[in-house]
This record gives structure tokens, C-alpha cells and sequence, in this order.
């Protein structure tokens, strides 16, 4: 496992226990790059919709992170950012809504 990956994973153990029965079935996948640049991105149906049954999916993309980040703590922070975010929209949030 990489570093950026161990991050990953330290930003999803961040996340409140009282979420994780509603991300039970949320896949966390890390891809090198995004072609639109994105940090992120939710796909699936929400927590609280219908379509219930197929895995939602939060990719996280690793050089959209490296590139907005000079330091350790800044990635950390940065993906534990763009973690919640995704999560957000996992529970129905718009981009408006989401606090980062």
C-alpha cells in the first residue's frame, strides 16, 4: 500500500461511527488522475434514495491531491476534506449544501 492509499484509509476511519451503517455499502477507490481534474467523485444513488442495492462508489484522485498539496498535512487535510465532501453527497447534499 502507498502512502497516499494510507492516507485514504486514515481519512475514512475519520469519519463519525454514526455514518458508517449508511456506508456499508460505499466503495472508496483511489485512481492516479481525473481527466476533468477533479479531487473527487460520488456516484450512485444516496443513503437516503431509491436504487438501494448497487454499490455507491467515492473515487478519490491521488495527483489532483499531490498537486494542491506542499506538505504531509496539507494532503491529509486535503483528502479528509474531499472525503467528507463525497460523503456529503452520498447523503443527498447538493454542492451548495457541503461546508468544503
Amino acid at each position: 500500500m502507498n502512502e497516499f492509499e494510507q492516507v485514504v484509509l486514515w481519512a475514512i476511519d475519520s469519519i463519525p461511527d454514526e455514518f458508517r451503517p449508511y456506508l456499508e455499502n460505499t466503495m472508496f477507490l483511489v485512481e492516479e488522475s481525473s481527466p476533468k481534474g477533479l479531487m473527487g467523485l460520488y456516484e450512485g444513488s444516496t443513503a437516503l434514495g431509491a436504487g438501494q442495492g448497487y454499490p455507491e462508489r467515492i473515487t478519490l484522485y491521488k495527483r489532483s491531491h499531490e498537486g494542491a498539496s506542499q506538505t504531509m498535512q496539507q494532503l491529509i487535510d486535503e483528502v479528509r476534506r474531499t472525503s467528507l465532501h463525497e460523503v456529503g453527497h452520498h447523503f443527498g447534499m447538493e454542492e451548495d449544501d457541503l461546508p468544503y
